[in-house]
């Protein structure tokens, strides 16, 4: 029985498949824990792994364009209703899996799956059958700027807050930053504070440290990871970040 489910969220663009797909590989080799992959977007032409779930073979994206003709984004939101009435169906294959840690892929179009309420669904029903923990990804390029920085957390703090599961936040394509003091922005609120007022002006100032307030009272529940999934930096960090969350509740040692 799966005993830890690890759910990959995140902007189109941001990497969860890749992510999914190498931290996976990563896992086998390093760890004893045998991985299960799955895949929840109906909309995916291609997938870096081999699923051993795969809600394609439930409903597509592109079958519903085709038989009730639609486009893309009203295709997406179509799906998302049928994968809410099959959550189930959906629950049900994932737990028949013999692996101890799921992987789990979900859409490109983070908003629709996190904002409508199939997603939280199905996370929720993942969380009665198995620990689980959002790995939230942003391309670290948003980051390139304090304020960028900010909106990332912010965010992560509303995934946390929808989702209602821990959520660790995750700085992908790491190898685009150039910034030498991003692990200080990250760690240090005033030293954040400090860099905000250098770069912005005005109400975007204002507002971004206003932000930074609630991330101060909030940043104790928050984790960031850098990442890069090519070559695998920052994973041996991921996994030591998963276990402590659940090493804390006692139930992952």
């Amino acid at each position: 029985m799966v005993f830890l489910n690890v759910v990959f969220l995140g902007p189109a663009g941001s990497g969860k498949t890749t992510l999914t797909a190498a931290f996976g590989k990563w896992l086998e080799d390093k760890t004893d824990y045998t991985v299960n992959f799955i895949n929840l977007d109906p909309g995916c032409e291609y997938l870096p792994y081999e699923p051993d779930f795969d809600v394609r073979s439930i409903i597509t994206t592109r079958d519903i364009m085709v038989r009730e003709k639609m486009g893309p984004n009203s295709a997406m939101i179509r799906v998302m209703e049928l994968m809410e009435n099959h959550v189930e169906d959906i629950i049900a294959n994932i737990t028949k899996l013999p692996g101890d840690i799921c992987l789990v892929d979900t859409p490109g179009q983070m908003e629709i799956f996190v904002f409508h309420t199939a997603g939280p669904k199905i996370i929720k029903r993942l969380e009665d059958v198995g620990r689980t923990v959002n790995i939230f990804l942003l391309d670290a390029t948003l980051a390139s700027k304090v304020s960028g920085l900010v909106v990332a957390e912010l965010m992560s703090i509303a995934v946390q807050l929808l989702m209602e599961i821990p959520t660790v936040t995750v700085l992908s394509k790491i190898d685009k930053i150039d910034r030498e003091d991003i692990d200080r922005l990250i760690l240090d609120v005033e030293y954040l504070k400090d860099a905000l007022k250098r770069e912005s002006r005005g109400v975007i100032a204002d507002l971004s440290l206003k932000i930074s307030e609630v991330i101060e009272v909030l940043r104790g529940a928050l984790r960031i990871v850098k990442v890069f999934a090519v070559s695998g930096i920052g994973f041996d960090h991921l996994y030591d970040l998963i276990h402590e969350i659940f090493c804390t509740c006692g139930d992952l040692t």
